[in-house]
């Protein structure tokens, strides 16, 4: 998962208002910001909460922008040269509104805009003489409404039979279980990582396989809801609720989480935006094993000249 501060830059300005955007769903209107030539541009994606890399001067670095994210396409006619005017344009409005180009090359421009509301970071992508992509973050804190070891917010879809869920665990508000498997005894595997040690567990106990969406006011899946955000939420209400984080991918997250006697194992990974898996173990304190280690990788020596060039990497 990514990191989840970062600083917070300026807080003075903001985009002249332009009414320039198309929509098909209900998303919330973005930052305003001028498009070229006055085109109107359409809002193909919109999160809650998601994060946006920004590359430093040199492009070596990254820091992560955090907040409300937009992403808009604007299309024109073929114009000779017209993705460098494109770039111009992006830029002359960054520094007239005071604020900072952080990475531009050929194909891009990283930048931020100083806001009372949240400072906007921003990237835009020029995808050819006909299209550029612009990616918006609007600073915003992380709000989490997931907590454990409350009653369950999530409901079963009608035609999927209700079970008793497993202890502790709870879901994002406004889900919808659409599919559920319980077992009174099973077996899962579970592999990990510790930097060059990879680590492999099997875990015995009561199994659920719970499949889940988040809906909007259409019983829809809300795709507002993003990747990050259920991740995020789940990773920061674990570890509140005293449990122990194993894996942290960008899609995965695995924990542990004590209960009476036992130990609950739990795997959340994403599909999609809005949809996403609860995966739970409960492993007896009397079926518990160690850990298996599968591979490890030594250092290389800095005086070898043929130094591993896969390191951790698994064949």
């Amino acid at each position: 998962m990514k990191p989840r501060l970062f600083i917070l830059m300026f807080s003075v300005f903001l985009f002249p208002a332009v009414n320039s955007i198309a929509q098909t769903e209900n998303f919330p209107e973005p930052p305003a910001i001028k498009s070229y030539k006055g085109v109107q541009g359409k809002i193909s994606k919109y999160n809650n909460f998601n994060y946006l890399d920004i590359r430093d001067e040199a492009g070596a670095n990254n820091r992560q922008a955090m907040g409300r994210y937009w992403e808009i396409a604007y299309n024109y006619d073929s114009v000779f040269r017209q993705k460098s005017k494109f770039k111009a344009f992006i830029i002359n409005q960054v520094v007239e509104n005071k604020g900072a180009i952080y990475f531009q090359d050929t194909t891009q421009v990283h930048f931020v805009i100083p806001s009372d509301a949240g400072n906007i970071w921003g990237r835009v992508a020029l995808s050819n003489d006909k299209v550029y992509r612009l990616r918006l973050i609007r600073e915003t804190p992380f709000v989490n409404s997931l907590q454990l070891d409350v009653k369950p917010t999530a409901v079963f879809e009608k035609f999927v039979d209700s079970v008793a869920l497993p202890p502790r665990m709870n879901f994002l508000p406004k889900s919808v279980i659409t599919r559920i498997q319980y077992s009174k005894y099973d077996h899962q595997q579970f592999t990990w990582n510790v930097k060059d040690t990879l680590y492999k567990q099997k875990v015995m106990g009561p199994f659920w396989d719970i499949k889940l969406e988040s809906r909007n006011q259409n019983n829809q899946v809300d795709k507002q809801v993003s990747t990050v955000e259920i991740l995020e939420s789940y990773y920061r209400a674990c570890v509140k609720a005293g449990g122990k984080v194993i894996k942290s991918r960008p899609r995965e997250l695995l924990v542990t989480l004590p209960v009476t006697k036992a130990t609950l194992w739990c795997r959340i990974t994403v599909s999609l935006d809005g949809v996403y898996f609860v995966r739970v173990v409960m492993e007896s304190d009397q079926d518990k094993t160690d850990p298996e280690k599968m591979v490890s990788v030594p250092a290389p020596n800095p005086a070898d000249s043929t130094a591993v060039k896969n390191k951790g990497q698994i064949d």
